[in-house]
């Protein structure tokens, strides 16, 4: 490991101590570019007593910028100008204030305007980008970035805009000049705080959220009203945003087609109990899940052995005890058997997962059977809910006649595997 300097390995003597025993443990030598590094008791010592010098310059420097920040903010003075800066606003380096840019303070008036009248942020980002006004890192460095509801929510907070300005719990009010007035920033803040209106349950009832996936672009699908009376899935990604438009090319999904699709599949699984039961009963019983944690668990600590092989090969090779090709060939057989040990152990962990899917879906099943056996043809919505969640059904839906249904059940009988698949 190679550092400018001792200093810049740590500004705190404890961290550096402890960063030191670290880059020993795993033999890895520390170099400096300016100085030599002694790596004998008294040169740790002398290195311990340099990192506390250090830290103590630190505190010192942290102490007078700050002395420094607040006597030009008691003089009236903004104390750094430094970064972005807030739009609307220039930094004067004169006068150690900020100017106003007229043409950004007229787009400021605008938001808190819109704001003030209720309009939504997210809206409002979407108006501006749409209109391509920069934003403040734009005019920086001449690449545009985008509007976010954030930034807009940000700046209806910063009471900059009304000519005070905070720091160090200090109120300054002669070094920004205002833009809005109080009341159209006290209308804006008040829009912000006014709690959401939530009636509690959703306006439109969606069987397959959380289920249905978008085929093409692998994105929730999420339930979509048009009209307030036509129910459709949509692709998330489909849904233009306040700093994007519309990423996916997926069309809408009519509904009740799908639900009625994917309900009729899976009723026809649920109809078959018995040979659920069974299947699950001797696919996911403990025995197994013991033995694939007893494999796991070995392969891991096979794994953790390998690191270690290589680090004693390669102190072997230095201090002359195997030739070098016999080295290399003994770390490429060890980096074989990693490779080959890493490839199982992610198999037996999607195994185990699967089984463990298998055991949850039985505890679930058994209960969903004792209650809804006898009336699948008129289950209830909460029941349909229920039935899929048991089965872990998965659609991917590119359209009303192009769709997969997956479910943790019938399996095949050989494991691990996916779960059959109906289209």
């Amino acid at each position: 490991m190679v550092v400018y300097c001792l200093d810049r390995l740590s500004r705190d003597p404890t961290h550096g101590v402890i960063l030191t025993q670290e880059l020993e443990h795993h033999h890895v030598t520390l170099e400096a570019v300016t100085e030599d590094v002694d790596s004998s008791e008294l040169g740790k010592l002398i290195s311990y007593i340099r990192g506390f010098a250090s830290k103590l310059e630190a505190e010192k420097i942290k102490e007078r910028t700050m002395r420094g920040k607040r006597t030009r903010a008691m003089r009236g003075e903004l104390p750094q100008g430094t970064g972005v800066g807030m739009y609307g606003y220039e930094w004067n380096k004169e006068s150690k204030k900020r100017d106003i840019i007229e043409s950004e303070a007229n787009i400021v008036r605008e938001i808190f305007t819109k704001v003030a009248t209720g309009e939504s942020l997210i809206s409002i980002a979407r108006y501006l980008n749409d209109r391509r006004i920069p934003t403040k890192s734009t005019a920086i460095d001449g690449k545009r970035k985008f509007w976010h509801s954030l930034t807009i929510r940000r700046m209806i907070r910063n009471s900059g805009y009304i000519g005070n300005t905070i720091f160090n719990n200090m109120t300054l009010t002669n070094v920004t000049p205002a833009i809005v007035s109080e009341d159209i920033f006290n209308a804006a803040n008040a829009q912000i705080d006014k709690p959401k209106v939530r009636t509690g349950r959703p306006k439109n009832e969606y069987l397959l959220r959380n289920h249905a996936f978008c085929a093409i672009c692998g994105k929730p699908l999420v339930g979509h009203c048009l009209n307030k009376k036509y129910r459709y899935y949509q692709c998330s990604n489909a849904r233009p945003y306040e700093n994007h438009g519309k990423k996916c090319a997926a069309l809408y999904i009519r509904a009740n087609e799908l639900e009625e699709l994917v309900w009729e599949k899976t009723r026809e699984v649920l109809s078959n109990p018995d040979v659920i039961l069974k299947e699950l009963a001797e696919t996911s019983d403990t025995a197994s899940l013991d033995s694939l944690d007893k494999d796991i668990r070995e392969l891991q600590k096979n794994l953790n052995n390998y690191a270690q092989r290589k680090v004693n090969l390669l102190e072997a090779m230095e201090l002359g005890e195997f030739e070098k090709d016999e080295i290399l060939d003994r770390l490429n057989n060890i980096k074989r058997l990693c490779s080959e040990d890493e490839a199982r152990l992610s198999d037996l962990i999607n195994t185990r997962d699967h089984l463990t899917s298998l055991a949850n879906a039985k505890v679930k099943l058994n209960e969903l059977y004792g209650r809804v056996l006898d009336n699948l043809e008129n289950a209830t919505l909460e029941i349909k809910a229920l039935a899929l969640n048991a089965l872990d059904i998965k659609v991917y839906a590119k359209g009303n006649d192009d769709v997969e249904i997956k479910g943790v059940i019938p399996l095949e009988l050989a494991l691990p595997t996916t779960a059959r698949t109906w289209a």
